[in-house]
């Protein structure tokens, strides 16, 4: 059996008919029914029953797309393999979770890709779980994300750390401590970067730990948008210890959050890809 009939037939089997999956496949559907004849002559049963509704997979076609799915799922993986070998000395894929570039040693990836010249480093940014995700499925080489990882087949190591703030506006009661807990914050209107960061969860999961739901007022994508608000007196705002010196602090102070979450950073791979040549240089670089 030819693989490419194979798919053909599993398509025609989800859309239960050979015009729609024709479209699909860009096939006529005259050409797209003679594939499916020839699979029933190869295999000498019959894969579907034909009536005016449409296609019904027999108790045969519907074991033979059972264990196909499987067998395309497996080929799958082998030809992205296959390219990943072809493409590995000339090519690295970065994946950024977002925060990360604020602090990311870009001056360092400048040093990698003058010690390898003959190696072309493409980056994206996305959210947390993204970046996992395409690490794991292969469609990235590397990553950069927030929070330790728990994922079977990924290796993590940890490479940058700072504490949690809060940004307290001049004339708020708060204003003048020197240290502010998690529990200080209930009740207060609060500003934070939205959904897409991992810190956003990690508050709202520390606030709950303190028996409170965070009264979010603002979330935004911007880090600096918080310090305006808060400025602007909208609330007090959440944000990672790390633009000291980058951002007016004008009319705000900054207090540690003693027993916030760690904002940490990891570099993550495939386990099975770490001793790999590229992606050992760059775990070696950072």
């Amino acid at each position: 059996m030819d693989t490419k009939d194979i798919r053909y037939f599993c398509r025609v089997y989800e859309e239960r008919g050979i015009n729609q999956a024709a479209k699909q496949l860009f096939i006529s559907s005259q050409g797209l029914s003679r594939i499916i004849a020839k699979l029933e002559a190869e295999l000498q049963v019959p894969l579907f029953e034909r009536s005016v509704r449409g296609l019904c997979p027999t108790a045969s076609g519907s074991y033979l797309y059972e264990n196909c799915r499987e067998l395309l799922e497996k080929l799958e993986d082998i030809e992205i393999g296959i390219h990943r070998i072809e493409r590995m000395d000339r090519e690295l894929r970065l994946g950024f979770s977002c925060g990360v570039l604020n602090v990311f040693p870009f001056h360092k990836l400048e040093q990698f890709k003058t010690e390898n010249l003959d190696i072309q480093v493409k980056w994206e940014e996305m959210d947390n779980q993204g970046v996992m995700d395409k690490v794991f499925q292969q469609d990235l080489d590397v990553g950069f994300v927030i929070g330790s990882i728990g994922r079977e087949g990924l290796y993590a190591r940890e490479v940058f750390q700072r504490g949690m703030d809060a940004l307290v506006y001049e004339g708020h009661p708060l204003y003048d401590r020197k240290v502010l807990s998690i529990g200080d914050l209930r009740n207060e209107s609060l500003i934070t970067l939205n959904e897409k960061f991992y810190c956003y969860h990690s508050f709202v999961g520390r606030c709950k730990d303190f028996g409170f739901i965070p009264l979010i007022q603002i979330k935004t994508m911007e880090s600096q948008l918080i310090y305006r608000f808060c400025r602007e007196k909208m609330g007090i705002g959440i944000d990672t210890n790390i633009h000291k010196n980058d951002i007016s602090m004008d009319g705000i102070r900054r207090i540690e959050l003693k027993d916030a979450f760690s904002w940490r950073i990891f570099i993550v791979c495939r386990e099975d890809h770490k001793k790999e040549k590229v992606i050992s240089k760059l775990l070696d670089l950072f």
